[in-house]
């Protein structure tokens, strides 16, 4: 049985092939995958996704002997021999070939199914019809990233990216690229190649692809994972912005609703902004995250935020005079305009907390880093330096289990941990 089976497959063959029949404005020519069966002589092409020359088709996949690449003819060959390896991997593991079972095995039957671009395009379209705005365009950032890429790699702006060529080389060379050509950071690298990994597992979840291709996980492509530092402001920090006199109005309101969020358990703008008057009750604040409105749904808490003084002066001087029920707290958002509209307005709201937060904190001499995330980082970690438990803060921060708010105190610069540290056991002092 073997002997027959090793026979069959000495019948085909696995090349690759310009196909002149085809010549691009810029004068390239498509390179496919030809497969020959010489049992039924009959042969048909795969695309690639790669355009060459008729001269450079031969120097780069048929070089004269000692012959040198230049580098990006070397990242040419060994992606195409990565390919074709592919090929030839799969019709080693047919018992008997036939165009169909090579096809069924890699799933190239449709176009669109293969193109990670197309697979991109489908999961944003569904994001968007859920009004999940922000998680749209974290994906539409990761596919512009690609693309930039490929284009800098090529020379023009890629229409597809089919998953067989995203290789364990491919990403290598794409972080490469992010960080030492785009000066983007290893966290801003994760974040995109994070998303590309949901594209891939989608696709093979779908049957779209094989897993075979999958390209991450230990011993392929590792993600990095770097964490980005956070930073929080200490009582003495707290204190002098918490008295400085803004310059602006516009200084006075991002200010005010910096604090407000602090005192709010960290409460995120975008929190804020999503408030209604029926979240106020008994002198407090029941309010559900926005992030886990969907990603938690059999397992929503609602997080509970006393009142305080400050928070109430905030709230009659920043909310609305009508105060119905289901009416938005803050005259920033409203329900008639689409959730395109409603992120933008957001972004811009963050925006501009961010930027007269900064000018309010030079003028004190505190850093200009700070943005909207500090009020909830300060939180966390006051609560702690006033020996408060992690179960406290766990609730307080609205985190599933007690493992998240340990991770979330993991990513704290190390000046931070040390004092809480230092709070934490004073009494052994």
């Amino acid at each position: 049985m073997k002997e027959n089976k090793d026979k069959t497959k000495e019948t085909v063959s696995v090349n690759f092939y310009l196909d002149t029949r085809r010549k691009k404005d810029n004068g390239f020519f498509p390179v496919k995958i030809r497969v020959y069966d010489a049992t039924i002589k009959k042969a048909r092409l795969y695309s690639t996704d790669f355009d060459l020359t008729e001269k450079d088709f031969k120097r780069i996949l048929f070089p004269e002997l000692g012959q040198r690449f230049k580098n990006d003819e070397k990242e040419i060959k060994e992606d195409l021999e990565s390919i074709l390896k592919l090929y030839k991997k799969k019709i080693d593991s047919i018992n008997s070939f036939t165009f169909e079972a090579l096809e069924d095995s890699l799933s190239v039957k449709s176009g669109e199914l293969i193109d990670s671009f197309y697979q991109y395009r489908e999961l944003m379209n569904e994001l968007k019809q859920q009004d999940r705005i922000s998680t749209a365009s974290s994906y539409e950032l990761s596919m512009k990233a690609l693309k930039n890429f490929i284009k800098d790699k090529k020379g023009k702006e890629p229409k597809k990216l089919l998953f067989q060529e995203i290789t364990i080389k491919f990403l290598e060379d794409f972080e490469n690229w992010m960080i030492k050509k785009s000066g983007k950071t290893s966290t801003t690298v994760g974040i995109y190649l994070r998303g590309l990994r949901v594209i891939f597992n989608r696709a093979i979840d779908s049957k779209a692809i094989d897993k075979e291709i999958y390209p991450f996980g230990a011993k392929k492509f590792e993600i990095p994972a770097s964490t980005k530092v956070k930073k929080s402001f200490d009582n003495i920090q707290l204190a002098t912005l918490f008295n400085a006199i803004p310059k602006t109005p516009e200084q006075q309101k991002a200010k005010d609703f910096w604090f407000f969020s602090f005192v709010c358990n960290g409460m995120n703008l975008k929190d804020i902004l999503y408030l209604r008057w029926e979240n106020i009750q008994d002198g407090q604040i029941i309010f559900y995250r926005e992030k886990t409105k969907r990603t938690k749904k059999g397992n929503l808490k609602p997080i509970q935020v006393p009142l305080t003084e400050f928070a109430n002066t905030f709230l009659e001087t920043y909310g609305t005079n009508e105060k119905e029920k289901k009416g938005l707290i803050f005259p920033i958002l409203n329900d008639d305009i689409s959730a395109e509209k409603a992120h933008a307005k957001k972004m811009n709201f963050i925006r501009f907390v961010n930027q007269h937060l900064k000018k309010l904190a030079k003028d004190n001499g505190l850093t200009e880093d700070i943005s909207s995330y500090y009020a909830r980082h300060s939180f966390a970690t006051t609560a702690i330096r006033k020996k408060a438990s992690m179960e406290y803060v766990s609730e307080a921060l609205g985190h599933a289990d007690l493992k998240t708010t340990n991770n979330y105190f993991a990513g704290f610069e190390d000046k931070t941990k040390k004092e809480m540290m230092h709070e934490i056991t004073d009494f052994m002092r």
